[in-house]
């Protein structure tokens, strides 16, 4: 062992250069694969630390006070309904515990991101929220200020800050509050999650209440044994309080749905992560294993003396294993640290999105993971490549593993060649080279898709989101305005004869139940040859009939459903039987949602309102637009959306996470090139020194030397990325649908940037060429008589 010790720092001495690349490819891979693991493993847990800590609720309803069936005034303390629902809970087997408050509940608006935020706002009494048993809040950030409203943390940015005046819209009020502070609640902290707690101070909770900006709803907070369930808990009590107040309007949410919805960003930035990790793994093991080779041919004369001494070639082997494991393990510790110099960055943008705090610290398993997966890695690779150490006679060793004779055809014959003699030489090189071309082979193809990717992030979300938003968020519109129904006649023929309406169709989101199965949410139209986004139905069409419905495929796919099934949906006590007449996706709901037409929706009950999608004319202003309507319809619009501001805001996220995710891709590829052209250059300065001498004693200047050596690597550089480029733009869609299976997107058309694909292979070559003739430069060092003196 001490001896294998000598052997290793010898070795290490002599490749100083060459160690420290291996360093840095195994530190980006371990880095990222550290930081991968800490997102997958621990980052999504803390939903379900905090869940345990402040008690969360698996299923949340909120329910307006509303008469019971056959009856005609609701009662005034909702007493009766809390009494049917506690009696309902206590029923069912499931119930772990349960409580229930008065709040107030109600549509409305908030900045964020630069855009709008839009969700159901519950109004509580910060007293009442930190009390709770169930589902109770805590505060992140508080202040002296006796009059305001708390927000949840992910509103938390530059404009809205402690002691500032936060702008909200609450129904068809615009209320502007002091900020008291922020909290944190797991089922109610973000508009994510289908309802958004705000707490208030008592005195604030009292001036809205009798300025009557929201009505009074009860809050009901559910804690069940299987919290695998909850999705049909949900839908459950929603169906018990239809079928008894047939007239009270209800919001919800559930454990799955929430735990998915909050950490979509984790998710992509998970994914991406993951595969640079398992890209850059790929391309390490590729070089240490072309520089085992290369160590063997070299040292081909020193091995057969080892082996002539005594040392065994399970010992010369085992030196190898243990000078690389060294490396891989000291690399991978400082990869790791490296990921936790990152990871306040990344969890910056998290939180963005999730809008829960995370408290970053030491985690063992994700080290523990990176060192075993990268020494294992390693380790294989070094074995299978130092194998042939056994089949190296002694004597041919000491003839530097030169047979006495050799009979290989030379394919580029200098004395018939027509081609520049450098490049003869060059080609020559190259096709001698076939453990060189291999590594870059594997390099270029795996780059080429992460270069692939970035064109498709940029072409798609960075430069132009549009596309993007069709595939996740399905129909969009100018505006949306929401009406009573009393009032729809009034409304088209004011927006046909309105000058700046392009098109207006109806496109109202209600909520379905499947028998069977759980609560859906179902986009309602008219006509569905209106809408914008053609594309939602991926498979089959829209439905056309009352008795045609579309439902999600990810949903379907789960449910075992298929194109021409029946599927029962009912809503309240009314059921009915729908045929299945297309497949859609569509993320709004995490791929549980369907379409029906409005006829077919009022086979089951009436509609109370709708929702208009409005287009207008390019130089129509949508916020003065909606103002107008407003004001020109009064009481008979209960709400106005401009849709482009809420996707504007929310949508923010995802391309600052995207820009970032890009730029590191892009730096990431350029670093690898480096190092692997380091690599490559120095590994072929050092086994063809011998020849360089000669050349240059024949003439070749330093220059001319230079450029055949990054000639010689551009054949396998040019073939492999344009190869890389083609396949892997084939191969894009299906691996982006693979990443957003979970949002509901089971097939994905994002549009290629052939151009951008094109330029940015183009710029990969020129710039492997480019550091491969910055690599050679060490090729001035070479002097012939040296060469000659040695010998």
């Amino acid at each position: 062992m001490r001896k294998s010790f000598f052997l290793i720092r010898s070795n290490l001495r002599r490749a100083k250069g060459q160690t420290a690349a291996e360093i840095a490819l195994i530190f980006l891979a371990a880095g990222m694969m550290n930081l991968w693991l800490m997102l997958s493993l621990d980052y999504k847990q803390n939903f379900e630390r905090w869940h345990q800590r402040l008690n969360g609720e698996h299923v949340t309803v909120c329910v307006s006070h509303a008469p019971a069936a056959g009856e005609a005034e609701p009662d005034k303390n909702s007493d009766e309904m809390k009494q049917y629902i506690t009696e309902v809970l206590e029923q069912d087997t499931r119930t772990s515990e349960f409580c229930m408050d008065d709040v107030m509940c109600s549509e409305g608006k908030i900045q964020y991101n630069g855009g709008e935020a839009v969700t159901n706002f519950i109004m509580m009494k910060k007293d009442d929220a930190l009390k709770r048993p169930v589902g109770r809040v805590e505060l992140v950030e508080d202040s002296q200020f006796t009059e305001g409203i708390y927000l949840p943390m992910i509103y938390k940015t530059g404009d809205i800050a402690v002691g500032t005046m936060a702008e909200l819209t609450i129904g068809k009020h615009k209320v502007s509050s002091r900020v008291c502070g922020f909290f944190n609640s797991v089922m109610t902290g973000s508009h994510n999650c289908g309802m958004c707690e705000i707490l208030m101070t008592e005195q604030t909770y009292q001036e809205w209440k009798n300025k009557g900006y929201a009505p009074d709803f009860a809050l009901v907070s559910v804690r069940i044994s299987d919290k695998e369930e909850s999705e049909a808990f949900e839908t459950m009590l929603n169906h018990a309080v239809s079928a008894r107040y047939p007239e009270a309007f209800t919001i919800s949410n559930s454990y799955t749905l929430v735990s998915q919805s909050r950490y979509i960003s984790q998710m992509i930035c998970s994914s991406v992560v993951s595969a640079m990790a398992f890209f850059v793994l790929l391309i390490v093991l590729a070089v240490v294993s072309s520089n085992i080779i290369n160590y063997i041919q070299e040292n081909m004369k020193n091995l057969g003396v080892w082996k002539a001494i005594g040392y065994q070639s399970r010992q010369l082997i085992g030196m190898l294993m243990l000078q690389f494991l060294a490396i891989a393990g000291f690399a991978a510790v400082l990869g790791a640290a490296m990921s936790y110099v990152l990871f306040p960055g990344v969890n910056d943008m998290m939180v963005s999105q999730t809008g829960i705090p995370y408290e970053i610290h030491i985690l063992p398993e994700p080290l523990l993971l990176t060192l075993a997966v990268v020494c294992s890695a390693v380790a294989l690779t070094v074995w299978l490549s130092a194998r042939r150490i056994r089949k190296i006679p002694p004597i041919d060793a000491l003839r530097q593993g030169i047979q006495t004779h050799s009979f290989r055809r030379s394919r580029i014959p200098l004395e018939k060649t027509r081609a520049p003699l450098n490049a003869a030489l060059s080609l020559k090189t190259a096709l001698s080279g076939m453990k060189y071309n291999l590594t870059i082979c594997v390099t270029m193809l795996l780059l080429s898709l992460m270069l692939v990717f970035s064109g498709l992030m940029l072409e798609n979300v960075i430069v132009d989101i549009t596309y993007f938003l069709n595939l996740v968020v399905g129909e969009m519109a100018d505006t949306c305005i929401n009406i009573n129904i009393d009032a729809e006649e009034e409304f088209l023929r004011e927006m046909k004869k309105d000058s700046r309406v392009e098109k207006v169709y109806l496109y109202h989101t209600e909520k379905v139940e499947h028998v069977g199965g759980v609560e859906l949410l179902v986009n309602i139209c008219g006509d569905f040859s209106q809408v914008n986004n053609q594309e939602v139905v991926i498979e089959g069409r829209f439905p056309e009939f009352d008795n045609e419905i579309a439902v999600a495929a990810k949903y379907a796919g789960e449910q075992g459903c298929k194109i021409g099934d029946e599927i029962k949906m009912n809503l309240g006590e009314q059921e009915e039987t729908y045929i299945i007449s297309g497949l859609t996706q569509i993320s709004n709901n995490l791929g549980k949602d369907c379409l029906l037409t409005r006829k077919g929706y009022e086979r089951m009950g009436d509609l109370s309102a709708l929702s208009y999608f409005i287009n207008l004319t390019e130089s129509t202003d949508t916020e003065d637009f909606n103002k107008e309507v407003s004001r020109r319809m009064g009481s008979k619009v209960i709400q106005t959306r401009n849709i482009s501001e809420i996707i504007y805001g929310i949508s923010a996220v995802y391309v600052s996470l995207l820009t970032v995710i890009v730029a590191a891709v892009l730096l990431i590829s350029l670093l690898i090139t480096v190092f692997v052209m380091y690599l490559l250059v120095r590994a072929m300065l050092s086994s063809k020194k011998r020849e360089y001498g000669i050349l240059k004693s024949l003439g070749f200047t330093t220059a001319q030397l230079m450029v055949q050596t990054a000639l010689s690597f551009m054949p396998a550089v040019i073939i492999s990325s344009i190869a890389g480029l083609i396949i892997n733009s084939f191969l894009i869609n299906p691996l982006m649908a693979v990443f957003l299976r979970e949002i509901g997107i089971v097939t994905c058309t994002f549009r290629i940037p052939v151009g951008f694909i094109a330029a940015a292979g183009a710029g990969l070559v020129v710039f492997a060429f480019g550091a491969a003739c910055l690599m050679s430069l060490r090729i001035k060092k070479i002097v012939p008589r040296s060469l000659l003196v040695n010998d």
